[in-house]
């Protein structure tokens, strides 16, 4: 990463904690929006001229409490670049857990473990098929029995019977569709909803209720450049550069039940949780700077 680009994210990151818009800080510095904004995105060249850049970088810097002649040196070469954030590393598997082990052994079988089981499903089948055959045989030799005067009593009473048992089917039919009703209910309240309450320009507040723990956030950049932050208990527990088409995900530690996420440029991000779309962004406002509000209540 260049210096320009390291200078513009950190630049545009203090800016976000101070909850700073672009126009609110072209008022406060007197600064053209173009200059911040190219600023922001590294892209000195779309700037006056050597004098301007060293200028806008104190002024830019001076109006979000950082030092402006660390920043110079940066831009001037005088100093090594600081690294960004890194990303979170990958869980790695303990050696010689449980788990580990019990992989490693299922790993370790071939299909001579599983043999005698072979053995015994085909001994089964023989049988049964052994069985069936002798119950067909019986029933083919056997002549079909005419029925008689007496007969037409027991197929009244069959047909009583039949009844009842229709009756009896008709109440049971009832109450399992009773009981299915019941679960589909319990499954729809159990269901994770998210819901927009307040919306401003500036933040935009969301109920989520119904979570199941953990709640995973998954960001995703789209036709641009968003910077995102996730703060909880007032520190900032995840930060990172999106680019367009650039996905990852965060998972909420255990038992959080509020988090703000500070988006740079709202329009060119996309947040779900647990899979399921956050609709921060309000059509009666434009997509800018926009902290999120997340009121989190488990299931």
């Amino acid at each position: 990463m260049s210096n320009e680009i390291l200078i513009g994210e950190q630049l545009r990151a203090a800016r976000l904690n101070k909850n700073l818009t672009i126009d609110g800080l072209q008022q406060k510095t007197k600064i053209q929006k173009r200059y911040l904004e190219a600023l922001e995105e590294g892209n000195f060249a779309a700037l006056p001229g050597e004098f301007y850049i060293r200028s806008f970088i104190k002024q830019y810097a001076a109006a979000v409490d950082l030092d402006g002649e660390h920043f110079v040196h940066l831009y001037e070469g005088q100093l090594p670049p600081e690294t960004v954030m890194p990303e979170r590393e990958q869980p790695t598997t303990v050696q010689g857990s449980r788990k580990a082990q019990h992989v490693a052994e299922r790993q370790k079988k071939t299909w001579m473990d599983f043999l005698p089981m072979i053995l015994l499903g085909l001994v089964a089948m023989t049988v049964l098929s052994v069985v069936f055959y002798m119950t067909w045989s019986d029933r083919k030799a056997n002549p079909a029995i005419t029925p008689t005067s007496s007969s037409v009593a027991v197929d009244n009473q069959v047909s009583s019977v039949s009844s009842e048992t229709k009756e009896s089917t008709k109440e049971s039919t009832k109450e399992s569709t009773k009981e299915s009703t019941k679960e589909s209910t319990k499954k729809e309240t159990n269901t994770m909803k998210i819901e927009r309450v307040t919306s401003t320009q500036a933040q935009a507040t969301m109920n989520i209720t119904q979570a199941k723990a953990p709640l995973t956030l998954t960001f995703k950049g789209k036709g641009g450049r968003c910077w995102v932050g996730v703060m909880i208990n007032n520190d900032y527990a995840y930060q990172y550069t999106f680019e367009d088409g650039v996905t990852q995900s965060f998972a909420l530690p255990e038992g959080t039940t509020n988090a703000t996420l500070i988006l740079g440029a709202s329009e060119y991000i996309d947040v779900q949780a647990n899979k399921k779309a956050i609709e921060f962004n309000d059509p009666k406002f434009e997509a800018l700077q926009k902290n999120v509000v997340l009121n989190i209540s488990y299931s």
